[in-house]
């Protein structure tokens, strides 16, 4: 019996000096990267030439302006252009300089080249007074495309939530060439953006409410054929940056003008100041200038990760309008870097390459480096890491 005892008694102690099983620590489950790409193009202007140029079967095409471009175009997740003109259907003929109205048709092409977002706050959204602003919007929603910075009734600004992360835009102009009282004192005194430390606040607590991952601002602002931003554009560039903007993209001055970085306590804006003209007439010829005939396409990322939301790149690039006549007048915006390395194969590039690489030499110059981080070329580099 003793002998029993004695068994259990050494067994019980083994037990207790058994090694406890340790449980492995569980691992939390990483959120997976999303990520939007972003393409921003500066003022779409239609001068007399450009109409002449797009005439076709009684209509107008506007697509070939975009002919290097629209690969670009489409595989961005947004794509957003500034329209600087209004559309009519025509009925009381189109005008140009200094009172803007132009063919419905652009509407149709901007979506069919690709885009998704057009800004339509800028100094001629009202040259057609309420009616321009009301067709303009009417086309391009009829188009299928989304619209910021006029609208037809007082609504929110757009939200849109794309690949996962929710993207918040505003847009706003400095003001409208003289109309500015007579929209205030119109029945929609809403119709146009017009920029305003209040209107800003409002709308970004709206979007912040709303809880949207980043926001994104198009801007019209500056100083027309000023190649520097002014003291103004900066103060209003930090303003947004404080007020948590994470994108900040420029138009008015009909020149490209440079980029910058704004930290603030909650991190880091990107801004470019002016993308310069997309395409208009505007030529050295007559303006005495070559920088009229360029422009800046920005090509950026937004990232939401563990880490949160954040623009991952932001990469400005050369444009150079081509004007030439060859069994007609055409207009053709042309990529500047992707035309000179090859990567877009330009059937003029021999007869422009000395403007492409004159082009880019001015680019160079005006854009620090140290501000730009380039595209990744694989949407999925993240997951590979």
């Amino acid at each position: 019996m003793k002998k029993i005892l004695l068994v259990f008694m050494l067994l019980f102690m083994l037990s207790g000096c058994a090694p406890e099983e340790k449980s492995s620590p569980q691992k939390t489950a990483q959120q997976p990267v999303q990520r939007v790409d972003i393409l921003a193009l500066g003022d779409f202007m239609l001068h007399h030439p450009q109409l002449r140029a797009a005439e076709k079967n009684g209509g107008y095409d506007f697509k070939p302006i975009f002919r290097y471009l629209t690969p670009y175009i489409q595989e961005a997740d947004i794509a957003m252009i500034n329209l600087e003109t209004t559309l009519t259907d025509g009925s009381k003929g189109y005008t140009t300089y200094p009172v803007f109205s132009s063919p419905k048709e652009a509407a149709r092409d901007f979506k069919d080249v690709g885009f998704d977002i057009i800004s339509t706050a800028n100094n001629h959204s009202y040259d057609k007074v309420m009616d321009g602003v009301e067709s303009t919007y009417h086309y391009l929603k009829e188009a299928g495309l989304d619209v910021m910075g006029t609208q037809i009734e007082d609504t929110p600004p757009l939200i849109k939530e794309v690949n996962g992360i929710k993207l918040g835009f505003i847009c706003y102009t400095y003001g409208l060439n003289g109309f500015d009282n007579l929209l205030k004192n119109s029945d929609k005194p809403f119709a146009v953006s017009i920029f305003s430390e209040e209107k800003v606040e409002n709308d970004i607590r709206y979007l912040k409410e709303k809880g949207v991952d980043a926001i994104i601002c198009y801007i019209h602002w500056g100083e027309e054929y000023r190649k520097e931003p002014t003291d103004l554009q900066r103060a209003q560039a930090r303003f947004l940056a404080e007020r948590g903007v994470a994108l900040i993209l420029g138009s008015h001055p009909h020149v490209p003008q440079g980029v910058d970085n704004v930290v603030t306590k909650d991190g880091k804006t990107f801004v470019a100041y002016s993308m310069g003209n997309f395409v208009s007439n505007q030529r050295r010829e007559y303006m005495n200038r070559r920088d009229v005939e360029t422009g800046q396409m920005v090509r950026a990322s937004i990232i939401k990760d563990d880490k949160g939301t954040r623009v991952e790149s932001f990469e400005p690039l050369a444009l150079y309008v081509d004007k030439y006549t060859a069994g007609g007048l055409h207009f053709e915006v042309i990529p500047v870097v992707y035309a000179l390395t090859g990567e877009m194969p330009v059937e003029r590039i021999d007869n422009i390459r000395g403007r492409l690489e004159e082009a880019e030499r001015e680019h160079e110059k005006r854009i620090d480096p140290n501000l730009v981080i380039q595209m990744k070329k694989e949407r999925n580099e993240h997951e590979e890491k």
